[in-house]
């Protein structure tokens, strides 16, 4: 089943957003952060009950958000990313680009 195409309903409700990319690796025998700032348009919303009730067990008391938006985002699930200072994981990443978005699921992180 198609859904409908949600584009114009982004571009009245999207707001700027710097997320930053965190990758992590390991340089002479030390761990080292690499940030990356991406800019882009959308949307943050907290997931709905429902969505967080088919979520693991084990991670339904966290707190989960969904990023909507007209464009891919340079980030995968797993990748660590910080939003407004809080530190988060890509858990899902969703391509629904021919209804005209991306939608990502995050949670805020527990490591």
């Amino acid at each position: 089943m198609r859904q409908p195409k949600v584009d114009f309903v982004l571009n009245c409700w999207s707001e700027p957003i710097e997320l930053i990319k965190i990758t992590t690796s390991v340089v002479d025998y030390r761990n080292v952060r690499t940030e990356e700032i991406i800019n882009f348009k959308g949307v943050i919303q907290p997931l709905k009950a429902e969505q967080i009730n088919i979520k693991p067990l084990e991670t339904r008391s966290w707190k989960w958000f969904m990023i909507h938006t007209r464009a891919e985002i340079a980030i995968n699930t797993n990748d660590k990313i910080e939003i407004d200072g809080k530190e988060y994981k890509v858990m899902d990443k969703n391509n629904y680009s021919r209804n005209g978005f991306y939608e990502y699921h995050i949670v805020e992180s527990y490591e």
